[in-house]
């Protein structure tokens, strides 16, 4: 399958919509997404860009064939098709993550605006006064305070918590050593 048509399908598919109807949509002014129009221009290179790349594919299968049949005169003719084709490939390949990045552009509007997280509490609930002794026995026993190696001695004593509640813990003890 060719980049083109990879890339078209891609576009349907991110749209839920043929690109037809994407064009239909656009020519009349209907479509309130700003990346639209550049995306379908971007896409229409790309077409004509891979057209080209097919055509001048051709072209060289053809001066290299004549060229192997003993025309050793069409060796730069052969030279010359291989340059067009190198560089068509490469614009190719521009064209190609131009209309992705349009994408992933998309994806990014369409993302409600960020939201700020749930607070998280600060200290353990009261139920995890016997996790916070054992956290501090732990991490007296520790050279370094982090989450793993905290979580890690908690689990040698058989003591398993969710990473919300490491998390709050280590909050705890950090805190408690930084107090004089």
């Amino acid at each position: 399958m060719s980049t083109a048509i990879y890339t078209r399908r891609l576009v349907e598919h991110r749209y839920g919509r043929t690109l037809e109807e994407l064009q239909r949509g656009n020519a009349s002014d209907r479509s309130d997404d700003p990346v639209l129009p550049i995306l379908l221009r971007r896409l229409g290179g790309l077409v004509q860009t891979d057209g080209n790349v097919r055509s001048a594919r051709r072209n060289l299968d053809a001066a290299w064939q004549r060229s192997r049949s003993g025309e050793h005169v069409l060796d730069d003719l052969v030279l010359l098709y291989a340059t067009e084709v190198v560089d068509l490939e490469r614009q190719e390949q521009t064209e190609t993550e131009a209309v992705w990045d349009l994408l992933d552009v998309r994806l990014l509007l369409d993302r409600p605006s960020a939201q700020r997280p749930p607070a998280q509490r600060a200290a353990p609930a009261p139920g995890d006064r016997d996790l916070l002794a054992i956290a501090r026995e732990v991490a007296a026993g520790l050279l370094r305070l982090n989450r793993e190696a905290l979580r890690r001695g908690l689990r040698d004593r058989g003591v398993h918590v969710s990473n919300r509640r490491l998390g709050a813990v280590l909050q705890q003890l950090r805190a408690e050593s930084a107090t004089p």
